[in-house]
């Protein structure tokens, strides 16, 4: 799985999701951070010319039925493997979604300077001082990745990631803190004069 491609040649990521009520699975009040996240991950790779195509269980079936590694991975590990990701036909990841940084190893994606390895080191960064809320090392980190040449988008993309998981962050926070206080979901807390 920790197979090097190169984006010189069309390249083509195909993923098998679980049964979800939309294609990406970004809808309804309770989206999983997992997901979302993919979703942007994938909208970033289709602007590095990337070819994605996702097939939804619930939805198309048939994809699934006529690629045969993926019908014998679903025979032998059931729904529990999905989502599967092939890249150019090899499955190299299954059972959940990967983060950006891994499908940039998998890809060797930097499309402004393809040979240097501190692009994902640098996207990566960004999204840590956004998710520690460290503004001095952010608006160092964004200058360093200007200067490589990476686009806005990519920076842009790397801060929203950072942003997701820190609200997720917060949001289990509040919630331990709730548990911990015996708070119910939409309860004030006592002594809080919200009531």
């Amino acid at each position: 799985m920790d197979t090097k491609r190169k984006t010189d040649t069309k390249t083509l990521i195909e993923v098998y999701d679980p049964a979800m009520c939309c294609s990406t699975g970004v809808c309804g009040p309770d989206v999983d951070d997992a997901v979302a996240d993919f979703a942007g991950d994938v909208k970033w790779l289709k602007s590095q010319g990337i070819d994605v195509r996702r097939y939804n269980l619930g939805q198309e079936p048939e994809a699934f039925k006529m690629n045969p590694e993926v019908i014998s991975r679903l025979q032998k590990k059931g729904t529990e493997c999905l989502p599967l990701l092939l890249i150019n036909g090899e499955i190299v990841s299954e059972g959940g979604y990967p983060a950006r940084r891994q499908l940039t190893n998998w890809l060797t994606i930097d499309p402004q300077n393809r040979n240097d390895p501190a692009t994902p080191d640098l996207l990566n960064a960004l999204e840590s001082a956004v998710i520690e809320g460290d503004n001095g090392s952010m608006r160092t980190v964004f200058q360093q990745a200007m200067e490589k040449g990476l686009s806005v988008q990519q920076l842009a993309d790397a801060m929203q990631r950072g942003i997701n998981n820190r609200q997720s962050l917060t949001r289990s926070a509040l919630q331990t803190a709730n548990e911990l206080l015996g708070i119910q979901t939409g309860g004030c807390a006592p002594g809080s004069g919200c009531c």
